[in-house]
């Protein structure tokens, strides 16, 4: 679905992924929260995305909306309903070629705004003041999506064309291997040690070597369509982080007391303050993210063939 009028198909599909979510939510185990006791990054985080890119942004975003509602038990858990979401509708919006049926702007453009607006948002917090470095994974994203711009939308809808299995961009391989030396080189002593914000650096630029690479290799063949669905789902996952983020900020000392998370978190691990805790978690974060990222694309991309092949993938596709 492209535009606002849902058909009975897509309503369907409304339902029946709002009480997927459910189901994951309740029954598969989470991955613990730092910070928060009792709370845990479901793994409706992996399959969310699937919602935009089968149903389209806003029907995509009430789904996980929904999900997440009904089983939030906390204030905290209701307002983190809301990253889910817009994980789903940034997937949504990235395979879309235009955010309306009629209109003209392209859906990666709307995705690149709403992405864009969260990380502008990180630099708004006291921590993220104090922790200037933290989006890599979420600027990484941006870039992806202002690299590649109308191509996921594009190779979505080729979905079960036929088509040659290779067809390379020698351009993007070899600036994709240029990122790589450039990430390896800010990762050497003496290189980092003149400039310390270069190793930080190293990981952002790694995981714009690999897109670029396999656009390279992937973009133009056969495989394109999976490779659409992996970008996809990786920039609506880091959203669903970043907003994560934002909300968990803005409740310390509201629902979440400061010296709770000093006397449980920081002082355990020898953290003097919350930027250098969310510093410290990057390692962690990217690990997550990308498995929920390799799980969105398994899951996508089995789901969509089956509904391509079934004849019930509802969105339309020119």
């Amino acid at each position: 679905m492209s535009g606002l009028k849902p058909s009975t198909k897509d309503v369907a599909f409304l339902a029946i992924f709002s009480a997927l979510s459910v189901i994951v939510i309740k029954i598969v185990p989470g991955i613990p929260i730092v910070g928060v006791s009792g709370s845990s990054i479901k793994f409706d985080a992996a399959i969310a995305p699937i919602y935009g890119i089968v149903i389209g942004p806003y029907l995509g975003f009430l789904a996980a909306l929904i999900g997440g509602l009904i089983t939030a038990g906390s204030p905290f858990t209701f307002l983190t309903s809301f990253a889910p979401a817009v994980s789903a509708m940034i997937a949504g919006f990235l395979t879309s070629k235009k955010v309306t049926e009629r209109g003209r702007i392209p859906g990666w453009i709307v995705a690149a705004a709403i992405l864009g607006a969260l990380i502008t948002g990180w630099y708004t917090t006291w921590v993220g003041i104090q922790a200037p470095l933290y989006p890599i994974l979420h600027l990484a994203g941006l870039f992806a999506i202002l690299i590649t711009r109308n191509w996921t939308a594009e190779s979505f809808s080729e979905i079960g064309l036929k088509k040659e299995g290779w067809q390379f961009r020698p351009s993007h391989i070899l600036l994709g291997i240029i990122c790589i030396v450039c990430a390896y080189m800010f990762s050497k002593p003496y290189v980092s040690e003149e400039i310390w914000i270069l190793p930080y650096l190293s990981l952002p630029l790694c995981i714009i070597a690999a897109i670029l690479i396999l656009y390279g290799i992937f973009g133009g063949g056969r495989f394109s369509f999976i490779s659409s669905i992996f970008l996809a789902s990786y920039c609506g996952i880091v959203a669903d982080h970043m907003l994560g983020n934002l909300i968990f900020i803005g409740v310390i000392d509201v629902l979440i007391p400061l010296e709770y998370i000093q006397s449980t978190f920081l002082e355990p691990m020898g953290l003097p303050d919350v930027p250098s805790l969310f510093m410290y978690m990057i390692p962690v974060s990217a690990a997550e993210r990308i498995l929920l990222t390799v799980i969105a694309t398994i899951f996508g991309v089995g789901l969509l063939m089956a509904l391509y092949k079934a004849g019930l993938l509802s969105r339309k596709r020119k």
